[in-house]
């Protein structure tokens, strides 16, 4: 085979690959890596159908469920999107993770325990937490909330809330915290001295795993 024709042999594969690259990088883009994480924290794979431990660069995609133990906690990277952190006792049911005709789709339902949501800029789509009955769309770039049975606990530190539930709406503004209990609005109060204590405590955890090196 003569050089032009190897030549134009690679550029027609180059061309035909193209598209599988451009869906694979897409792919990689909609689903949660993990970077960081101690104790023991396992993963039910809704695709195979089988629970996992979870390790340093695995992977969690729209169906999955991840948990943590006692004393565990995990970061996941939503890449060029936020990280969501899921502190001690806790369990999500990824119930939407996708990229369709709308864009980009996300909702992580809170199962139980503690969950912080901390975006790279405001989300310009839809990225939810439920719990329950009640759906939290998050407008600003750090969120936190709290499950405890029928007891949820949302907090904006950094821009906006909108939740809805039985057709109800309310809002959190940056520094609100709203309670949620046994299906109703309770009401609204503004960040404590001891929430941000929690918020300087949560940042420095934050840091310290974003450089922790794999085990």
């Amino acid at each position: 085979m003569t050089l032009w024709k190897i030549c134009l042999c690679l550029a027609l594969l180059g061309v035909l690959t193209a598209p599988l690259r451009a869906a694979a990088l897409e792919e990689d883009e909609t689903r949660f890596r993990v970077v960081a994480l101690s104790g023991s924290v396992t993963a039910y794979h809704d695709e195979r159908d089988e629970t996992v431990r979870v390790k340093v660069k695995d992977q969690v995609d729209d169906g999955d469920n991840v948990s943590t133990g006692a004393k565990s906690d995990i970061l996941l990277r939503l890449p060029g999107k936020g990280y969501v952190y899921l502190g001690p006792h806790t369990a999500i049911h990824i119930s939407r993770l996708r990229a369709g005709d709308k864009g980009l789709q996300v909702r992580l339902n809170l199962l139980t325990g503690t969950l912080w949501c901390r975006m790279d800029q405001a989300p310009r789509y839809p990225f939810e937490i439920s719990a329950k009955s009640l759906i939290a769309r998050c407008h600003g770039t750090l969120v936190k909330a709290e499950r405890q049975k029928d007891a949820v606990r949302v907090t904006a530190f950094d821009g906006p809330i909108v939740m809805v539930a039985h057709a109800k709406v309310k809002m959190a503004k940056t520094g609100e915290v709203m309670q949620y209990i046994q299906d109703q609005f309770r009401y609204k109060h503004r960040l404590k001295a001891s929430d941000n204590e929690r918020l300087i405590q949560w940042q420095a955890h934050f840091i310290e795993m974003q450089t922790q090196k794999p085990h």
